[in-house]
């Protein structure tokens, strides 16, 4: 469902940005006799609201288009629009070759035409007996299924680079929103099978008309200027098939919101440009058929009352009610009783993850390890920008011997100088040749030493367990930039004495235990390059030796990010990650995850 929001929009800019929509589709042909009105930065606003396909404005000529490309806001959109379209155009190349290589069929179901980045994700749909070779196809090509955002026949698949996000894929096997609204074997012998812009399959006119109708009515609740250009696209090619149009929509229980859609669309399509959108026949059953009964003729009529904007906001309550009354009504689910349990699931949900916000995911605790210099900050946070890019609730975790309460609290006594105080204040501080030889010397007291070992591993054990252990239990996925390895580093890299396996086993006991614990390993000589700090030799010489007993002890994953590329390394540890969390039940509430 759209975001609602309060807009203001004046009719000259409405108009101009609707016969700006169309020329898209239509071509630059379509405004040739048209003089531009409104206010470049007001449509500009329009198009970029209602996820009109800037990128195809590109290359375009003529007075009408002159105040669009003189305007700073459209050209910063439209640049905006271009590596969008670019990238995500790219990245589905790949996936049209393996899909057709692999004689897989597939449509996008939301466009007559134009290959849709504009949309939250693409909407590819397959035939049924494909779906899972198809999926097994994008894990191929390199792409992620977010099992914690699957729905019955669509799975959401995701492809990351560096921990960004180059394109969503929304694999469907039905036109479903909740329940099914186009036959799932009629469309593949109705469409063309045309291939238009390079990579787009649409479906027939008619199942591009339907499915814009039901995704705006069922799912959005709202009709965009683009639903709004697509459907006149649609009518106005004149081939339309209003009996077999009219016929699926009431043998899968939706023709109430068929009709209100029809009303819809119409009132928009007059304000906007100024005729009759649909046959006179399908406007007289439309307005027949919802005067039949008080909520749709209530609805109708605030269809026409209601203020003029795009996107053009849909009585909530009324869209809710006749999606749950189609699902009860739908026989793909079994008998009634199978459809109320259905329904109930349904409505548990809404109750529990949107209103109540309950995090349905399931948490996990992922420790990155590394000597400084080895890249584990920057690793970590490519990790958290992807998890939160696959929808999971992630936090991201800090810390290091010598910057907590207890410690510097202890650095205050006297015994242990003023210096070395002052040397733990700063958690940014470089470690440098000066500090690491004034805390060995201070350190090389055992009667120093023990005490300070204790109480960092104190403060460790306090720190993480008060941070973790709440987070953990709100089932949030928790990324740790150091963790039990770097303590037992931390706390054996400033004396020469032989590391104690000891402080491994309590700090295992009373720590959470990470579900992944990697370790990225690194050459001194790379690490001290990285850390910019020539003087911290012996400290990251040190540190090396100290890994490789950790290494040892502890049963970790390696990664090598010695002379790789950022890149290599990145995606490596993602996917790692992803695959460890996706790799059993992600969450606790929801759809069946088994296929």
């Amino acid at each position: 469902m759209l975001k609602r929001r309060k807009l203001s929009q004046s009719t000259a800019d409405l108009k101009t940005a609707g016969r700006l929509g169309m020329s898209l589709f239509s071509g630059q042909d379509a405004v040739e006799s048209w003089q531009w009105q409104g206010n470049p930065a007001a449509v500009t606003e329009i198009l970029r609201l209602n996820a009109m396909p800037l990128a195809y404005f590109h290359g375009r000529k003529g007075p009408v288009f002159s105040p669009l490309f003189e305007s700073a806001e459209f050209i910063r959109e439209l640049a905006k629009h271009q590596e969008r379209c670019h990238q995500w155009k790219e990245a589905f190349g790949a996936v049209k070759n393996a899909f057709l290589l692999n004689d897989v069929k597939y449509a996008f179901i939301k466009s007559p035409s134009l290959f849709p980045y504009t949309s939250g994700n693409l909407d590819v749909l397959v035939r049924e007996q494909d779906f899972d070779k198809a999926g097994n196809l994008l894990k191929q090509s390199g792409f992620v299924e977010l099992k914690n955002i699957r729905e019955p026949h669509k799975y959401l698949y995701k492809r990351f680079d560096c921990g960004k996000e180059i394109v969503a894929i929304h694999l469907h096997c039905r036109v479903f929103w909740g329940a099914t609204f186009i036959g799932p074997d009629s469309e593949w012998s109705r469409a063309d099978g045309r291939l238009l812009d390079g990579v787009v399959f649409p479906l027939s006119a008619e199942g591009c008309l339907l499915t814009t109708f039901a995704h705006s009515f069922y799912e959005n609740s709202a009709i965009s200027l683009l639903d709004l250009c697509v459907v006149k696209h649609l009518v106005d090619g004149g081939d339309m098939d209003w009996q077999y149009v009219r016929g699926t929509a009431k043998s899968y229980k939706w023709e109430d919101g068929f009709n209100l859609s029809v009303l819809a669309y119409e009132r928009l399509h007059q304000e906007i440009f100024g005729s009759p959108l649909f046959p006179q026949p399908v406007l007289d059953d439309a307005r027949r058929l919802t005067g039949r009964r008080i909520i749709l003729r209530t609805a109708a009529r605030g269809l026409r009352n209601d203020r003029l904007a795009v996107p053009f906001y849909l009585p909530l309550v009324t869209t809710k009610l006749l999606a749950y009354k189609k699902m009860l009504q739908s026989s793909e689910f079994g008998g009634m009783h199978r459809r109320a349990l259905n329904l109930a699931k349904l409505l548990l949900e809404v109750l529990f993850i949107h209103i109540l916000k309950l995090n349905p995911q399931k948490g996990m605790l992922v420790a990155i390890s590394g000597m400084d210099g080895s890249g584990k900050s920057a690793h970590a946070h490519a990790l958290v920008e992807t998890l939160r890019a696959c929808g999971l609730n992630t936090r991201y975790l800090w810390t290091r011997a010598g910057s907590q309460g207890g410690f510097l609290s202890l650095t205050k006594i006297k015994i242990f100088g003023r210096k070395s105080a002052a040397s733990g204040q700063s958690v940014d501080q470089k470690v440098g040749a000066g500090r690491f030889q004034r805390t060995s010397r201070l350190l090389s007291a055992r009667w120093r030493l023990i005490p300070w070992k204790v109480i960092n591993v104190v403060d460790y054990c306090v720190f993480y367990n008060l941070m973790l252990r709440v987070r953990l239990l709100k089932r949030q996925v928790v990324v740790c930039d150091r963790y039990v390895p770097d303590i037992f580093v931390d706390i054996h890299s400033y004396v020469q004495e032989k590391p104690k396996a000891m402080w491994l086993r309590l700090l295992s006991w009373f720590l959470p235990r990470p579900t992944l614990s990697v370790l990225l390993t690194t050459p001194v000589d790379v690490a001290l390059e990285r850390s910019q700090d020539v003087e911290c030799v012996d400290f990251i010489r040190r540190q090396a030796e100290v890994y490789s007993q950790a290494q040892r002890l502890l049963e970790l994953t390696v990664v090598d990010n010695g002379h790789r590329e950022f890149r290599d390394v990145c995606n490596e540890l993602t996917d790692l990650v992803l695959h460890k969390y996706y790799g059993r039940k992600c969450v606790w509430f929801g759809w069946d995850q088994q296929r």
